[in-house]
């Protein structure tokens, strides 16, 4: 008898201890799915970040670009460009390879150079005795076809011996997801006028 209860005690604690198994196992599996869940949902909001950072970035690169170019093309001459404008055209090539190839993708470099949107008035200034400098520079990301475009607007300050103007130049400059410049179009350039007129 004694036996017959200890077998029926043994089988009653074998059933509860796998009850108990049972019952935890969907617990556990529910936990790891809840957390395999929250995993996936902190993936897709990381995903979402990197993205809107990358794309936040890449306009960031174009806007810089379009700002380094207008500095670039409204700012001196400085010496180094007076020296290369005074010996030869190579030298003069050598200047406008370091401070513009890097701004434009390699297929439409020498077509910007030909088309005389590098170095638009600086060669002009320098001629005509002027120094040039922009006093402001403002950039606008716009809607676009094609990639980023930015308008601008630079207020311009020329002097020489002693006399200061101002003028304002005008346009619209796209970029590629690479931040390169595509696209430049001068919509008012009264500084060549200004400069020539005094």
């Amino acid at each position: 008898m004694k036996t017959a209860l200890l077998a029926i005690i043994f089988l009653i604690a074998a059933g509860c201890s796998v009850s108990e198994s049972s019952s935890t196992e969907p617990a556990e599996e529910e936990k790891k799915s809840v957390a395999s869940e929250e995993n996936k949902d902190s993936s897709r909001a990381a995903e979402e970040e990197n993205s809107e950072i990358s794309n936040s970035d890449e306009g960031v690169e174009g806007e810089e670009t379009v700002r380094t170019y207008l500095k670039n093309e409204l700012t001196g001459p400085d010496e180094e460009l007076e020296q290369a404008l005074s010996e030869s055209n190579d030298a003069v090539l050598d200047y406008v390879n370091e401070h513009y190839k890097s701004l434009f993708t390699e297929d439409n470099f020498e077509t910007f150079i030909n088309k005389y949107y590098v170095m638009v008035w600086l060669p002009s200034a320098y001629d005509l005795g002027y120094e040039l400098e922009p006093i402001d520079i403002q950039t606008e990301k716009v809607e676009d076809i094609e990639n980023d475009a930015y308008h601008f607007e630079v207020e311009v300050q020329y002097s020489k011996d002693g006399e200061v103007g101002t003028a304002n130049v005008t346009g619209r400059i796209n970029t590629n997801d690479q931040g390169k410049i595509t696209v430049i179009r001068f919509k008012d350039n009264r500084l060549e006028d200004k400069l020539r007129d005094n």
